[in-house]
Parts: structure tokens; C-alpha cells; sequence
């Protein structure tokens, strides 16, 4: 039994482009915060009227967690192919999928007094939106990251 040639362009085993897998990647992180943005348009937040306020509390979050998404993504993927830079690459994509949500909950959390604007998003359900942007996001990127992730050696098959 010989082993397949990865060299072959009709190689099962040949690794599909990288940079295609990373914009794809990119896109659906995109759509999925669309579409997680357009459900909280619609429902309208705690009150269920929405209005300016809640749609102008849906784009902040949103941008927040793109920038934070779409950051982490990209760095975790430039190191995805080189051993040597995936534990770095990590660390950093981990880093900055948490400063830029963390920093907004933390000036959320800001005294009212101080901060009249923070406690009139908090107040509106900014707190539980940016938690459920976040959650949402960070589930598509481990499914991203489970279906294009580094693949271990190809095992034979039982039986085979």
C-alpha cells in the first residue's frame, strides 16, 4: 500500500489556500454580526421600542466587537501555517479579542456621576448586548478555527 502524493494538484492531502480560507473566514464573521445586528434592530432592546438611541448602542457594539473579531482572526491566521509563530499567534489573537470588549464593559461599568453617557448605554442594555455580540462571535470563530485549523498526521483508517 504506497501513501498518497500530496504534490498532485488533485491531491486530496494538498492544503487548500490559505488566503482564501482567511478573507472566507473574514466574510462570515461579518454576516454572522449582520445578521446578529439585524436581530437587535428588530427586537429593540430591553424596552422593545428601539429608536435612535438603541440602534446608535447596536453600531458601537458592533464595530467594538468587529474590530476585536475580525483583529483576532487575522493575527491568529498569520501564524496558523508556521509552528513556531501559532502560540504567539494565539496569545495575540485571544489579546485582542478581549481588550476592545473588556475596555468598553469596563467604561460601561463607569460611575454615572462621572460618565452620564455610560450609564444611559448601560441603562438601555448595552452590558447584555456587547456580552451576546461577543459570545456569538466568538463561537463562529472556534467553529472557523475547528473546521480550518491545523490538521493533525492523517491516521489510517481502522481496519485498513
Amino acid at each position: 500500500m504506497s501513501t498518497p502524493d500530496c504534490n498532485r494538484p488533485d491531491s486530496p492531502l494538498k492544503e487548500p489556500n490559505h488566503a482564501a480560507q482567511t478573507l472566507l473566514g473574514a466574510l462570515i464573521l461579518c454576516l454572522v454580526l449582520a445578521a446578529a445586528s439585524a436581530m437587535a434592530v428588530l427586537h429593540g432592546g430591553p424596552s422593545g421600542r428601539g429608536g435612535p438611541e438603541w440602534n446608535r448602542i447596536v453600531m458601537v457594539i458592533a464595530g467594538v466587537c468587529a474590530a476585536s473579531s475580525l483583529g483576532g482572526w487575522f493575527v491568529a491566521r498569520l501564524g496558523a501555517r508556521d509552528p513556531a509563530l501559532a502560540v504567539s499567534g494565539s496569545l495575540g489573537a485571544i489579546a485582542l479579542r478581549l481588550v476592545l470588549p473588556l475596555m468598553l464593559l469596563g467604561w460601561l461599568s463607569a460611575d454615572p456621576a462621572a460618565v452620564s453617557v455610560a450609564g444611559k448605554l448601560r441603562e438601555a442594555g448595552a452590558g447584555g448586548l456587547l456580552v451576546v455580540f461577543y459570545l456569538t462571535l466568538l463561537a463562529t470563530d472556534i467553529l472557523l478555527h475547528i473546521m480550518w485549523g491545523p490538521k493533525g498526521p492523517i491516521r489510517p483508517r481502522p481496519g485498513a
